[in-house]
C-alpha cells in the first residue's frame, strides 16, 4: 500500500476511535439517573450522543432537544426529541431558535428533575440568543475568526453577550439537576470552552475579556461596556463527565500506524499556531530516519484570512505541504479534522506528498497563488487531494499524520 492509503487508513481509524456513542452511553448507564430526565444535546457530535440517550432512557425520556449543524441529522428519529440543525462556524436565525427553544425547555423544572447536558464542539454557534441584535453578533464571531482569534478568546467573548453560554442554561434549568457530558474539542478541555460552557459559570477575567475584543474587535468599540457583564449564577451541578478528547483520538492513530507496520511516535496533542506555519514546523523537523516512520501530531491551528479563496485549516496545512514536499519521495503529509468538515468547505481536509505540486500545476492552479488567496480548497480538488468524509459524527480536533519510508 502507498504512503497516501496508509496516512488515510491512519486518519479514519482515528476519526473512529473517537466515535461518542458507545461513549455517552457508557457513562450514562453508570450515572443510573432516576425520573424522566430532560435531554439537551448540542453539537456536531449531538446525533450519537442523544441516540445514546435515548437507548438509555427509553420510554422514561420526558423531553429532549438536539441541535446540530445541517446535513448532520441523517437518519436520527425519536419521538422524545425536537431538531434542529443550525448555522456553523456562524451562527444563524436556526441557532437563536435552539437557543430559544432549550431555555423554554428547562424553565419551570423542579429540583427532582434531571437535565443531562451532551455537548460536542460547534456549540457556541449551534445554540446561540445573545444581548445584542442577532446581526452584531455574527458580524463578532465572523470578524474573531476571520482575524485568527484563538477559539479561548473568541468563545470569551461570546460567552460575555450570550444568554445561554456560561452557564446561563444551567441557571435556566435551576432548581433542576444539570449533569454535563462532553465530547471536548478543546486542547485544554477547559469546561468554561467546550460549546462556550453552557453549564460553566463564566471565570474568565474582565481583562482577558476586554485584550481579545480591544484586539480584534477595534472597528466594534459599542460592545466593550457588554463584555464585563457577569452575574452571580444558581446552578445546581450535577457533575461534568468527558466522553472523548484528543487523547482518545492520538492513540487510535497511534494503534492504526502500529498495526501497518509504523515506527510511531505522537509528537504532539497541542498543535497550535498558523496553519501555513504549523505545516512548515512539522516538515522542517522530519527526521530522514530509516524505515516506516509515522510522526502523529493533533490539535487546532488557525488561518488569519487575507485572501478571497475558499478552504479550512486542515487544507492550508496539506496545501503548505504540498509546496514544501515539491518533487521529493517517500514522505507524505494529511491533516484532517475529525468531524469531518475543514472551514466552510464539504472536506475533512487534505493530504500530499512530492507529486501533488505538479499535479496541481499541470491543471492550471498554481499553489503559491492559491496559499496567498487562501483557496487550499480549489488547489487540493484540482490535485484530486481533497479528503471528503462526510459528517463523522464526532468532533474532537484535527489530527495530523505524517508519514515517510527511506
Amino acid at each position: 500500500m502507498s504512503l497516501k492509503e496508509d496516512a488515510k487508513r491512519i486518519a479514519l481509524a482515528a476519526i473512529r476511535g473517537a466515535l461518542p456513542y458507545e461513549n455517552t452511553l457508557r457513562c450514562l448507564r453508570a450515572l443510573a439517573l432516576e425520573g424522566s430526565p430532560v435531554v439537551i444535546a448540542v453539537g456536531k457530535a449531538a446525533v450519537p450522543m442523544a441516540e445514546a440517550a435515548a437507548d438509555v432512557f427509553g420510554p422514561r425520556l420526558k423531553a429532549g432537544l438536539l441541535v446540530t449543524k445541517y446535513d448532520h441529522l441523517g437518519a436520527f428519529c425519536s419521538p422524545a426529541f425536537t431538531c434542529i440543525e443550525a448555522a456553523h462556524p456562524v451562527s444563524d436565525e436556526n441557532s437563536v431558535l435552539a437557543a430559544e427553544r432549550a431555555l423554554a425547555l428547562v424553565s419551570g423544572l423542579h429540583e427532582t428533575d434531571t437535565v443531562p447536558v451532551l455537548l460536542s464542539g460547534g456549540g457556541s454557534a449551534l445554540m446561540e440568543k445573545s444581548t445584542v441584535p442577532p446581526a452584531l453578533q455574527r458580524e463578532v464571531t465572523k470578524k474573531l475568526l476571520a482575524r485568527g482569534a484563538s477559539i479561548e478568546e473568541i468563545n470569551a467573548v461570546r460567552k460575555r453577550l450570550s444568554l445561554v453560554k456560561g452557564g446561563r442554561l444551567a441557571a435556566a434549568a435551576y432548581p433542576a439537576r444539570v449533569i454535563t457530558l462532553a465530547l471536548s474539542d478543546v486542547l485544554s478541555n477547559d469546561k468554561g470552552v467546550i460549546a462556550s460552557g453552557p453549564t460553566v459559570p463564566d471565570e474568565t477575567p474582565d481583562a482577558v475579556v476586554l485584550a481579545a475584543a480591544e484586539k480584534y474587535l477595534p472597528d466594534l468599540p459599542e460592545i466593550l461596556p457588554l463584555l464585563t457583564r457577569k452575574e452571580t449564577l444558581q446552578i445546581n451541578d450535577g457533575g461534568y463527565y468527558f466522553v472523548g478528547d484528543i487523547h482518545i483520538l492520538c492513540e487510535a492513530a497511534r494503534a492504526e500506524a502500529e498495526a501497518l507496520g509504523y515506527n510511531t511516535k505522537i509528537v504532539s496533542r497541542s498543535l497550535t499556531g498558523e496553519a501555513r506555519d504549523a505545516a512548515r514546523a512539522i516538515l522542517a523537523r522530519v527526521p530522514h530516519a530509516p524505515g516506516k516512520r509515522a510522526y502523529l501530531y493533533a490539535g487546532e491551528t488557525t488561518v488569519t484570512l487575507t485572501g478571497t479563496g475558499r478552504g479550512g485549516r486542515n487544507q492550508e496545512m496539506a496545501l503548505t505541504a504540498a509546496i514544501e514536499l515539491k518533487s521529493k519521495e517517500n514522505v507524505c503529509f494529511l491533516s484532517v479534522g475529525s468531524d469531518g468538515t475543514d472551514g466552510p468547505t464539504d472536506a475533512a481536509g487534505g493530504i500530499a506528498d512530492g507529486e501533488t505540486y505538479g499535479k496541481m500545476t499541470r491543471a492550471g492552479v498554481s499553489p503559491e497563488a492559491a496559499l496567498a488567496d487562501n483557496d487550499s480548497y480549489a488547489a487540493l480538488s484540482a490535485a484530486g487531494d481533497l479528503i471528503v468524509t462526510g459528517a463523522t459524527g464526532t468532533n474532537v480536533n484535527d489530527i495530523t499524520v505524517v508519514l515517510t519510508e527511506f
